[in-house]
């Protein structure tokens, strides 16, 4: 064979070994690690996605437990408002105390039976009083602007003579509706 050809077919030999040792290192070494590459970095892309995320959350931590901490202020201002025992006692002194403040004699008193109302219970109670029309007005203002919620309901007013007391000008016979919370 001329030294010509012989060249010629070293050098055919040569690109075909290098063909052959470069598709079998793609077929086997690079696409493979491509393709794992590929996926590390859509695990990456998506991670560090849940990272801002969850970094996002951590930052809205501290305004959530300043919203809740404002929250639980709420509602130990609204369970004074809204008890859920009944507190009989603390109830009547409340209002004799009151009566006592804004001159009203209490002549009657009388609880009566509760009456659900979804959430809470509206506890009546039966109530009579003397004084003049203005004490009455504002001792029944300090009732409805208390720190526990009352209602008055049903009043009714009659004029009271009295010749010992001059300021007892007015009789006022009325339901006093306090509020329970049930759960």
């Amino acid at each position: 064979m001329p030294l010509k050809n012989r060249n010629l077919a070293i050098a055919a030999a040569a690109l075909g070994l290098a063909c052959l040792i470069f598709y079998t290192y793609y077929t086997l070494v690079y696409a493979p690690l491509g393709k794992t590459i590929e996926q590390d970095r859509r695990t990456a892309a998506d991670l560090t996605q849940k990272l801002d995320l969850a970094r996002a959350r951590a930052g809205q931590l501290s305004k959530i437990q300043l919203e809740m901490a404002g929250l639980q202020v709420d509602v130990a201002q609204l369970e004074k408002q809204l008890p859920k025992d009944r507190e009989l006692p603390s109830l009547i002194r409340v209002f004799t105390h009151r009566a006592e403040a804004f001159g009203v004699g209490m002549s009657t008193f009388a609880p009566q039976k509760p009456v659900p109302k979804g959430l809470y219970d509206e506890i009546p109670y039966s109530v009579t009083m003397t004084g003049s029309f203005h004490s009455l007005g504002r001792f029944l203002t300090a009732m409805g602007k208390g720190e526990r919620l009352f209602a008055a309901r049903n009043l009714a007013l009659t004029s009271a003579v009295s010749k010992t007391d001059l300021t007892k000008t007015v009789n006022a016979t009325f339901t006093l509706v306090s509020f329970r919370y049930h759960e």
